[in-house]
């Protein structure tokens, strides 16, 4: 938590507008918002309704953590309601999973939420602590005895092995084991669901969409949701898509137009991204060739998430990824993503090693370029899909070569120095 923050209970007003200024905020939002959000939970998890305030309570976990890019209270709404929606998700594949291997594990491991009623109170005493807002005194006392027992089961084993087991050992196992529980609880919660995607996606039942080179692909899923698949780029979509899961894997680009209304939000999973919406027109580019992802949003809005970092990018906005790092994209990246909606190409300031795959996925344009001191001459240009000529003499002008034959083979060469007048 940053320094800045003030503590719980601070006279300092929240700023105007910003709904996350400070935990005190934080606090009255939570209350405000929790029983319609856990209501809402509850709908999506089935049978696994006692679990719905943990799924609130993540979600909020995961607005303070983002609290930063989060400016306005409608910023909140649309943040908070993806999480829950994500968050059950989550939830019912972590307890299937649970299920299939240890029926009574997964019971045992439901037992902090086995209630079904919704206490406000009990759930901000869960959230303040997870975030450090007060201290666990309870956590400090069994941690302060399990290491007093250890210290004195260790000084004297040996004398004590005749005796009487003590009672306060197994009380500490017990903590220590419940603390282990606990800790693997929460990242099979956190991975839970992901995982599942993963191996639906990975499975040899998924079905692979491909656009050739030279050509765009129009792919309509189950859902109704329109993909237009940009040349040599690849959409794979796993053999539960539609009620268990709405999830899509893409190597290379293409522009998204998701069916709105869906109980499950749709996700595109690219590279080590994974962007969830709902109702949303947007752009994905994410060729391994770069080694990054370009998501831009037209219509709705989108979380984008990398790793623990969620960004939520609405309509008009983009986010540029690079391993672990997102920021905006310029002006120039983003017309790279998104012209060819428009039939344009743009290229903007590569080497011309990196364009020649381009004009060939493209048009079809399979140029060679023998002296290999050419190729890492800069190239920046727009020319219209449809003129292959508008391509090549774009690439001429640009890096200052001259486009040729030499037989059928078409190349690249060092353009002759301009003629002196």
């Amino acid at each position: 938590m940053p320094a800045t923050s003030p503590p719980m209970g601070s006279n300092n007003p929240p700023s105007p507008g910003v709904p996350l200024s400070d935990p005190r905020s934080l606090e009255e939002y939570f209350r405000s918002h929790f029983s319609d959000l856990a209501t809402e939970a509850k709908a999506q998890l089935d049978d696994a309704g006692s679990a719905a305030p943990r799924v609130v309570e993540g979600a909020f976990r995961h607005a303070w953590e983002e609290r930063e890019r989060i400016l306005t209270p409608q910023d909140l709404d649309d943040f908070l309601h993806e999480e829950v929606r994500h968050g059950a998700a989550r939830e019912k594949s972590r307890r299937a999973s649970l299920h299939r291997h240890d029926a009574r594990g997964a019971a045992k491991a439901a037992a902090p939420h086995a209630t079904t009623t919704l206490d406000v109170d009990q759930s901000w005493t869960h959230l303040s602590h997870t975030l450090h807002f007060v201290p666990d005194e309870t956590s400090t006392d069994h941690a302060q005895e399990v290491a007093a027992v250890l210290r004195h089961d260790a000084a004297g084993h040996v004398a004590e092995m005749a005796k009487k087991r003590s009672w306060k050992v197994p009380i500490a196992i017990g903590v220590v084991a419940a603390a282990l529980v606990g800790g693997g609880i929460y990242y099979v919660d956190r991975l839970g669901d992901e995982g599942a995607i993963t191996g639906a996606l990975n499975s040899a039942d998924a079905r692979t969409h491909v656009a050739n080179t030279g050509q765009l692909a129009i792919v309509t899923l189950d859902d109704g949701t329109k993909v237009l698949l940009s040349p040599e780029s690849k959409l794979i979509v796993p053999k539960q898509f539609g009620d268990v899961m709405r999830a899509v894997k893409l190597e290379g680009e293409a522009t998204f137009t998701v069916t709105p209304g869906k109980a499950k939000p749709f996700e595109v999973r690219g590279l080590n991204t994974s962007t969830v919406v709902t109702g949303t027109k947007l752009t994905v580019r994410a060729f391994a060739s770069e080694s990054s992802v370009v998501v831009v949003v037209a219509e709705g809005s989108a979380n984008v998430r990398v790793g623990d970092s969620v960004r939520v990018v609405k309509a008009g906005q983009a986010v540029f990824v690079k391993g672990n790092a997102m920021r905006e994209p310029t002006a120039l990246e983003v017309q790279e993503a998104t012209t060819w909606n428009d039939n344009k190409l743009t290229i903007a300031n590569r080497q011309l090693r990196d364009v020649l795959p381009l004009l060939k996925r493209w048009y079809g344009l399979d140029i060679k370029v023998v002296d290999t001191k050419l190729l890492d001459r800069p190239v920046t240009l727009q020319a219209s899909l449809d003129s292959p000529k508008e391509a090549y003499t774009g690439v001429e002008q640009s890096a200052n070569v001259k486009f040729g034959y030499e037989g059928k083979t078409m190349v690249f060469k060092d353009a002759p120095p301009s003629k002196k007048k």
